[in-house]
């Protein structure tokens, strides 16, 4: 009786710490958010700037609905406000679950945490980049006498969002590679073998992850089979560095 009311009470302990710290990240989140919109004008432009390198001077971009720009800005905002607040996220995520791990567990755990944002965040900047200006260009090409370029806000800025995540999550597959490694799920050896899926696997990504046109598509596919090798590579090290510490021990 005493060992059941022990577990809920302890229970009942976690639900209030996970109440706490959900509402200090969702304070963060909001006030942060409250802040980028307050300069959403300076971010519209920091977004616009990989297809305004690719325009003429002279071309504007436009809006066809009223209400566009508005929600354009939100979602910039909300995109940067997540960014910026992710490590006080991380801290309480962190926080919160690392005193239930093992020594060895919590390594792990805030390898993943840390890694994967540092990744996700390369993966972003190297969208923004190089990708953006290269396909922007790429798209621009196809104008000429009666066919004007007329850029319009809303579906510019969502093109964006969607390739800066898409690299982003593509940036994570080394990290993949080496947790399956140090968790026995997957050896190095095992991936090599898989690397003819990967490669059809990485196109079938691109088509996902992508808008629907070609060179996005590759632009993608081709870093994530990149990805997948420096993964695999960094992987043998520590699958090789565990292997000698067993030897030794």
């Amino acid at each position: 009786m005493s060992d059941s009311v022990d577990e809920q009470m302890g229970l009942k302990e976690h639900l209030v710490e996970l109440k706490h710290r959900l509402t200090h990240v969702l304070i963060c989140l909001f006030a942060t958010f409250a802040a980028c919109y307050g300069v959403s004008e300076t971010l519209m432009d920091l977004v616009m700037d990989p297809l305004r390198g690719q325009l003429d001077t002279d071309i504007p971009m436009i809006y066809i609905s009223l209400p566009e720009v508005f929600f354009a800005r939100l979602k910039i905002s909300f995109v940067f406000a997540l960014f910026i607040s992710s490590p006080y996220l991380m801290y309480h995520l962190w926080s919160f679950v690392a005193p239930g791990l093992y020594q060895g567990e919590r390594k792990i755990f805030l390898l993943f945490l840390v890694g994967s944002s540092v990744l996700f965040m390369m993966g972003g900047f190297f969208s923004y980049s190089f990708v953006m200006p290269l396909a922007f260009k790429f798209f621009i090409g196809f104008s000429g006498p009666g066919l004007d370029v007329l850029p319009a806000v809303q579906p510019y800025v969502s093109l964006v969002i969607k390739l800066a995540f898409a690299f982003g999550l593509a940036f994570e597959i080394p990290l993949v590679c080496i947790l399956l490694v140090k968790l026995g799920a997957m050896s190095t050896e095992a991936m090599k073998k898989q690397r003819r899926w990967v490669f059809v696997g990485a196109f079938v990504t691109g088509a996902v992850l992508t808008p629907p046109d070609i060179i996005s598509q590759v632009m993608l596919a081709i870093p994530v089979y990149i990805l997948f090798e420096i993964g695999v590579f960094f992987a043998q090290r520590f699958e090789h560095d565990e292997e000698a510490e067993t030897a030794n021990g």
